[in-house]
C-alpha cells in the first residue's frame, strides 16, 4: 500500500538522518533515516519500517496528465539486526531488481547509522495551547521540522492517551478522561495556541513577530506542572510519573529532571524496553535496569 511521501527528500547525494517526536499523546520519538529512493522509519531503535520510493501514475484514467508520474512511498517490509527481514507482500509491478536495490542500500545505511541512535530532535516547530487565565504554555499540541507543512487542521485540544487501552509504547493512564478534562477546562471556551521555532539554546521564537520566550518558560515535560487545586496537581504529576519511559527519550532535559524520571520507571515498567535504547543519557543506571527486569517479568507473567 503506497504512503505519504510528500517530506521525502530526492537529492540522490543526501542522507538524512534524524529524529522527530510523536506528540498529543506524547508516545516517545520517531528515528528516521532518509536517502533519495526511500526511508527507515523506527520507535524504539530496534525493528526499522523500511519504505521504498517507486513511480506512480498521476491524475485518472480522463486527466491531462494520466501518463505522468509521481513517487509513492511503498512499505517494503520491517527489519531488525536481530531478525533480519519480514517482507510485505507487494504488487507485482513492484517486484523489481531497483527497488531491491534499494532496499538494500537503506538496510545497509542503517547499519552505518545505528551506532549514532538517537539523532537529533528536529521537529523544532512547535504548537502550544495557553492557559487562558495566567497566559502561560499549558501543553505542547504538535510539533514538525521547520521544512514541513504544519498540520491541517489543527488539533484543538490535548490528548493523555490514544486507544482504549493504549499502546505498547504507552498504556493507558488511569486518569486520563479526569486530566483531559482538567487540561481542556484550564484552556478555556477560546482556545489560545501559538506556533513557536526553538532555536539551539532552546529559546523559542513566535511566529508572529513577537519577542523570543525563554526556555525555561515551557513545560519540560511537555505539560504544565504549576496546577492551583492540590488534586490537579497531583494527578499531572502522577501522569508525568506513568509517562517516564516515553519522557525519557526527550533531549533537552536537565540532569534532575532526567533523574527524576528514572526514579519512577517502576510506574509503568512494562513501557521501558520500548524507549531506553534511544535514551540520549542515563544518569542512575540501577534504576533503569532495574525497570527493564521489571518489565520482562510483567511480559512474561
Amino acid at each position: 500500500m503506497p504512503v505519504n511521501c510528500s517530506d521525502a527528500k530526492s537529492d540522490s547525494s543526501l542522507v538524512r538522518a534524524y529524529a522527530i517526536r510523536r506528540v498529543n499523546p506524547f508516545l516517545g520519538v520517531l528515528q528516521i533515516i532518509e536517502t533519495d529512493g526511500g526511508r527507515a522509519i523506527s520507535a524504539n531503535g530496534v525493528v526499522w519500517d523500511i519504505e521504498v520510493f517507486a513511480k506512480q501514475k498521476s491524475g485518472n484514467w480522463d486527466s491531462l496528465n494520466r501518463n505522468s508520474y509521481g513517487r509513492a512511498c511503498y512499505r517494503y517490509g520491517l527489519w531488525s539486526l536481530e531478525d533480519g527481514l519480514v517482507r510485505r507482500p507487494l504488487a507485482p509491478h513492484l517486484e523489481s531488481d531497483p527497488l531491491t536495490r534499494e532496499f538494500e542500500r537503506l538496510i545497509a545505511t542503517v547499519r552505518e547509522r545505528i551506532s549514532d541512535l538517537p539523532f537529533d530532535l528536529q521537529d523544532t516547530h512547535e504548537l502550544w495551547l495557553f492557559d487562558s487565565q495566567r497566559e502561560k504554555p499549558l501543553a505542547l499540541l504538535a510539533s514538525a521540522t521547520v521544512d514541513k507543512k504544519p498540520p491541517s487542521p489543527e488539533p484543538r485540544y490535548w490528548s493523555a492517551c490514544i486507544g482504549a487501552d493504549g499502546v505498547p509504547s504507552q498504556r493507558r493512564f488511569p486518569g486520563t478522561r479526569d486530566l483531559e478534562a482538567q487540561v481542556k477546562q484550564r484552556a478555556g471556551f477560546n482556545i489560545n495556541k501559538r506556533w513557536y521555532t526553538r532555536q539551539n539554546d532552546g529559546t523559542a521564537v513566535p511566529d508572529n513577530g513577537a519577542a523570543p520566550v525563554k526556555a525555561e518558560d515551557f513545560p519540560a515535560y511537555l505539560l504544565a506542572e504549576d496546577w492551583p487545586d492540590p488534586d490537579q496537581f497531583r494527578l499531572a504529576a502522577q501522569f508525568i510519573d506513568w509517562t517516564a519511559p516515553a519522557l525519557l527519550t526527550l533531549q533537552h532535559l536537565k540532569k534532575e529532571q532526567r533523574l527524576r524520571l528514572e526514579q519512577n520507571l517502576n510506574v509503568q515498567a512494562i513501557s521501558v524496553e520500548h524507549h531506553w535504547h534511544l535514551y540520549p543519557k542515563i544518569i542512575d543506571e540501577k534504576a533503569v535496569n532495574a525497570a527493564r527486569v521489571q518489565c520482562r517479568l510483567q511480559k512474561s507473567g
